[in-house]
């Protein structure tokens, strides 16, 4: 498994946290970005049991923005919004990592979701990423088996931002 040294981490569609808590018990840095105010409040009450601390950003992901090369590694699981991958490289900085998990539709299954990919999907939505993990295929969950594509890769250390963004600034939600 790749241990990365922790810096500066962004969670998109953070949910209830859980990657947000696990990096920041892991020494990171971390934002987590959802729409969601009682998601929100609910990762402030895990964090706290948790005993670490996590920015809280409460903002529509159509309107985010972050300063160019902000972060070290950025997280999106379960949440795959293709138009955001130009801007997630770019608020990455040069030689950063980017995790991605989604759904996978298996044959015969129609939709998968919002979120679901087709077979293989995932591995070319990273071309022009060094891939330096990737799984995909069944996986278990209680009972239940799904399909799932994942994939860690690192931004080229002399890649240029493709777009520009503006800073954030976190906001806590009541």
């Amino acid at each position: 498994m790749t241990r990365l040294t922790p810096g500066r981490a962004l969670d998109i569609g953070a949910g209830l946290g859980r990657h947000a808590i696990l990096l920041a018990g892991h020494g990171w840095t971390v934002d987590a970005v959802d729409i969601s105010l009682n998601g929100l409040a609910e990762l402030r009450r895990r964090a706290q049991r948790a005993g670490v601390r996590v920015n809280l950003v409460a903002a529509d992901l159509d309107d985010f923005a972050v300063r160019p090369a902000s972060y070290d590694l950025i997280v999106q699981t379960f949440f795959l919004d293709l138009r955001l991958l130009p801007r997630l490289r770019c608020w990455l900085r040069p030689g950063g990592y980017l995790y991605i998990e989604t759904h996978v539709r298996t044959p015969g299954e129609r939709s998968g979701g919002r979120y679901a990919l087709g077979p293989g999907e995932l591995k070319r939505l990273v071309r022009g990423w060094e891939i330096v993990a990737y799984a995909e295929g069944d996986r278990p969950e209680g009972v239940h088996r799904f399909a799932t594509a994942g994939a860690l890769v690192r931004r080229p250390a002399d890649s240029r931002p493709a777009v520009r963004s503006e800073e954030h600034t976190p906001v806590r939600p009541p």
